[in-house]
């Protein structure tokens, strides 16, 4: 073999692995990967998971996938009860049962939706953001929001951040790894959420 081909192979073998697209873990689902990390979510609560993964389907679709809370137990994992109150303000309150692994069991609370579009410095982005209405059930506490952007005409980048604190005597660690093991399974009931007919373009 000639010294110039050993010497790119030589290269070739001693480069380093190619970075990941996200940050976090990569997590394989049979809908594509997700990336997952867990961030600090304050001192003595459980972690924030953040979620990334593409949808191939257009923004707007996603979006609209999304905002139909009503339906979300038809793919959000644990979520068996979700319904949709319009507000005057532009919110949306809903009352939802979630039932999760044993010890916790099942929570009932209720949380408020807001939605948008909003550009700033990295684009537009389709943004919906959920919050634990104070002292509605028997979770400590629960946020999180999705936030999406376009790469190209039919494909989006999804971004999900979680925060759940169920209450009672589980182990942060426990808590942490159940959020960690959540979203993939989340992004996976997504993306197959959004082929249905029901979000075809108005």
């Amino acid at each position: 073999m000639p010294l110039l081909a050993l010497l790119l192979l030589a290269l070739a073998s001693a480069a380093p692995a190619a970075a990941p697209p996200f940050p976090g873990d990569r997590r394989p689902t049979p809908t594509g990967d997700v990336w997952v990390e867990m961030a600090a979510a304050g001192a003595g609560q459980p972690r924030e998971g953040i979620g990334r993964g593409i949808v191939e389907a257009p923004p707007e679709r996603v979006f609209r996938a999304l905002a139909d809370v009503a339906h979300w137990p038809e793919w959000m994992p644990f979520l068996k009860r979700s319904d949709a109150r319009p507000q005057g303000d532009g919110s949306v309150l809903s009352r939802q049962t979630m039932t999760l692994p044993s010890p916790l069991g099942e929570r009932r609370y209720s949380v408020r939706f807001t939605q948008g579009i909003e550009t700033d410095r990295e684009g537009k982005a389709w943004v919906i953001r959920w919050s634990l209405v104070p002292g509605s059930g028997n979770l400590a506490g629960l946020r999180g929001s999705w936030r999406l952007t376009a790469l190209g005409p039919s494909r989006t980048l999804a971004v999900c951040r979680l925060f759940t604190d169920p209450g009672g005597l589980t182990p942060r660690f426990a808590v942490d790894r159940g959020t960690a093991q959540s979203l993939p399974w989340i992004f996976h009931g997504l993306r197959q959420q959004v082929c249905r007919s029901r979000y075809d373009s108005p």
